[in-house]
């Protein structure tokens, strides 16, 4: 039996804060909150499992539409807690972001799957807000990861169509919770990494998010197999394709109330595209104000292991594609990781230990 328990109130509303810090934006969007959310707390967090472990969260407000904030919000402090009793200061790295590493053995908390984790926030108010702990899953293998290169018919702005060369990703993974053998739920982020030269001469590799408002996710309830094969990802042939690339696929199991959660986000995204459109309901955070379980706080907090399968495509397998700094150096401009990608923090010039041509 499927173990959901859907809550009525994870129906509609995504705050902005939250999802800026998981899509990047480019265009301007018009957004009329309801007053009964205007300055409402949001919090985006995960725990990530691994060596070491690393924990991050960005608090904010729904109004504060800024992948870079510039004023902080009124929080003193924000803590980790497991199901031991232990606790630790997660220190704050910028306004409203707060990280921290934790090695294995570390002394004041311990990561351990099949422990459960929350987040603790204290405001300079005295208000305090906590999450529901969440525990963290094994990951189920992830098997290969595959491409083909397709073509897409587009419509122009003049009506007239136009053939545009696009890759597609498909995904083999197992499904199945590799300690119980129960059906998983799954959560996917993507990254890409492109190979350029800059303008000083550098063998540039740069990785980046990929932020195309998909919510990539799985409920293994609803298959009948330990295995599932899906198409992951899509996307034209542009610059980035053009020196080489991997493609990286992140894999996390979550928890049934994170699969809701996201599921919800998902909804609210295909309503009409528009993050911030008002809808009948509101996405609610698993993170209440201890003393005002009532008042209202968006987004969500996840504990979780992680595998990542990689892909390198060849652009040999395609026409020629546009180089990635195409126009680097002339007339003395360019954009800054073309001009010299070193001191850019997306980039390195250090080859990747998996990159193989």
């Amino acid at each position: 039996m499927n173990p959901l328990i859907i809550s009525q109130r994870c129906q509609g509303f995504v705050t902005v804060t939250i999802l800026a810090s998981l899509f990047s934006c480019v265009e301007p969007i018009d957004f009329h909150p309801q007053s009964d959310v205007i300055s409402s707390l949001t919090v985006s967090g995960k725990l990530v499992y691994s060596n070491p472990s690393i924990v991050t969260v960005a608090v904010g407000r729904v109004l504060d539409y800024n992948p870079t904030p510039t004023e902080g919000v009124d929080m003193r402090a924000a803590y980790l807690f497991d199901d031991q009793g232990n606790e630790v200061q997660i220190p704050e790295v910028g306004i409203g972001k707060y990280a921290l590493t934790i090695p294995p053995g570390a002394p004041d908390i311990e990561i351990m799957t099949g422990h459960s984790y929350g987040i603790r926030l204290e405001s300079n108010t005295g208000k305090q807000y906590i999450s529901t702990p969440q525990e963290i899953l094994p990951v189920p293998a992830t098997e290969q990861l595959t491409y083909e290169p397709s073509t897409r018919r587009v419509l122009d702005a003049s009506g007239f169509f136009f053939n545009v060369p696009y890759i597609n990703f498909y995904l083999n993974t197992k499904i199945l919770n590799p300690t119980s053998g129960e059906p998983a739920f799954l959560h996917w982020q993507i990254e890409l990494t492109s190979k350029f030269n800059d303008a000083k001469t550098h063998v540039c590799y740069r990785t980046q998010s990929i932020n195309d408002n998909q919510i990539r996710i799985l409920n293994g309830y609803e298959y009948t197999t330990d295995e599932a094969s899906i198409p992951i990802y899509e996307s034209s042939l542009y610059s980035s394709y053009a020196h080489g690339s991997y493609l990286h696929v992140i894999q996390e199991p979550i928890p049934a109330e994170a699969y809701e959660y996201w599921k919800s986000v998902r909804t609210v995204l295909a309503r009409s595209g528009n993050m911030f459109e008002i809808p009948a309901g509101k996405v609610r955070s698993n993170i209440h104000n201890t003393d005002d379980p009532e008042e209202d706080v968006f987004g969500f907090f996840y504990a979780t292991e992680t595998d990542t399968i990689r892909v390198y495509v060849d652009p040999a397998r395609f026409d020629p594609i546009s180089p990635y700094c195409t126009s680097s150096g002339q007339n003395g401009s360019c954009i800054s990781y073309c001009c010299d990608c070193s001191g850019d923090p997306a980039s390195t010039i250090t080859k990747p230990y998996y990159w193989k041509e």
